[in-house]
């Protein structure tokens, strides 16, 4: 057998048995290193410049701040709001689900830490209101793909350390194409609400919801600061990407220790322990797939996979990006959007530059792609987080979350066509 047959078949075999993906991307990429005698001290050697870089400090900032805003009173106060604003138009509770995935995709940057958050608690309020539980299942689940698009993102900084290009600009960029996605789910919400003739609230005149409306935003106008606050240090220069994420730490803490008083020693530590898990599985995958993908490349299968689809695509933008969607789509659906990025980005951004593509508009449109196939299934992390909290079959859910997934298809095609849509605001910000 030869040494790249060992490694597939290794690793395919380890990934079937149900080994966690980043374990059977190092556990193959040690087979191969030991069959082909290169030695396991190199891949020791890659596994750390995997994760030497500064930028990656802030992905656990960015979970441990959407923790503390879990833990206290901000995740109701987002609600209320989102409920006093949306709730009155037809589909009623879907469009505050929809809406506090947005307003809190500001503040986690993550679509799991969206979905088994916030995400609760509006599915909850959905099935409170006579929606049935695969719809609200459902769009928790679709909603939960904003996460990662408006800042800050998790996928954004680890496409930015393979692509080299700038954290900021991906940021920024991300901003126009979640609110967009947004109002594309809330359009078919909408549609299906009227057709259903689901529940919304009672309508009690313009005077009552201006009156609530500026209550509860007001109520919720701190934590609404924080991407702000994210954002307005990294445009001003004052901060870098990373003590950006320090800095939306520290806001939620003093947000919720000295404000609201609602957090505790014992929920600082459970939140800490959180972020232990999370950002450990995130962080575990990067140096796993920087293995993964040195073996690629030391079997030549990186070039080899470019003058494939160069021989199909050539030099034509739409047949490149038809051929990045269609790859990206479906490695979404077998593994986790972070993997995708650090193993196969490198691999398509040859042929996305030499189609023309901007790498900022790019990147945005693999994460875009990168997330819908973290919704679907047979390995879709969100969706199967989701299933498992509310107590729902993937089968059941599935049926009616097929029609967000061509929703949310609409939004890439449009991304793809528009470039001006992400490279927009940090062409105007980023100079």
């Amino acid at each position: 057998m030869s040494d790249m047959a060992l490694f597939l078949i290794s690793f395919l075999a380890f990934f079937l048995l149900g080994m966690p993906i980043a374990a059977a991307m190092i556990v193959s990429s040690f087979l191969y290193a030991m069959s082909s005698g290169m030695g396991l001290a190199i891949m020791g050697t890659k596994m750390f410049t995997g994760l030497n870089n500064f930028a990656l400090v802030a992905i656990p900032l960015f979970i441990l701040t959407a923790e503390v805003m879990n833990r206290t009173s901000v995740a109701d106060r987002i609600f209320k709001f989102c409920r006093d604003l949306v709730g009155y138009i037809p589909g009623g509770m879907g469009h505050v689900n929809i809406t506090t995935s947005i307003i809190f995709a500001g503040m986690s940057g993550s679509a799991v830490a969206d979905a088994g958050g916030i995400g609760h608690l509006a599915y909850q309020a959905m099935v409170d209101e006579g929606f049935d539980e695969e719809f609200s299942a459902a769009t928790t689940v679709a909603s939960s793909t904003v996460g990662p698009i408006i800042p800050p993102s998790i996928p954004a900084v680890v496409y930015a350390m393979v692509a080299n290009v700038s954290v900021g600009r991906l940021l920024f960029g991300g901003i126009l194409p979640g609110f967009i996605m947004g109002l594309i789910l809330m359009t078919y919400v909408w549609f299906y609400s009227i057709r259903n003739h689901s529940a919304r609230l009672q309508w009690q005149g313009w005077r009552f919801y201006l009156a609530q409306l500026l209550s509860s935003f007001l109520s919720c106008i701190l934590p609404l600061l924080t991407p702000v606050i994210l954002l307005g240090g990294i445009y001003l220069g004052i901060v870098t990407t990373t003590e950006a994420a320090a800095l939306a730490v520290l806001y939620a803490l003093v947000l919720g220790i000295i404000v609201y008083r609602t957090m505790k020693l014992k929920d600082f530590i459970e939140s800490l322990k959180s972020v232990f898990i999370t950002s450990g599985s995130v962080l575990l995958v990067i140096p796993a797939a920087k293995c993964f993908s040195f073996v690629m490349t030391a079997e030549n299968l990186q070039m080899k996979l470019y003058a494939l689809l160069s021989s199909f695509a050539g030099d034509s933008r739409f047949l490149v990006a038809l051929c990045i969607t269609i790859l990206f789509l479906i490695l979404g659906c077998l593994s986790d959007p972070n993997v995708n990025i650090m193993v196969f980005v490198p691999m398509v951004l040859p042929l996305l530059n030499a189609a023309g593509f901007d790498p900022v508009h790019a990147g945005i449109c693999i994460i875009v792609i990168a997330m819908i196939g973290n919704i679907t299934p047979p390995v879709g992390v969100v969706l199967m987080t989701t299933c498992s909290i509310e107590h729902l079959s993937m089968e059941q859910v599935c049926k009616k979350l097929w029609p967000f997934l061509v929703v949310l298809m609409t939004e890439v095609v449009i991304l793809w066509a528009f470039p001006g849509i992400v490279t927009g605001i940090p062409n105007i910000l980023m100079r």
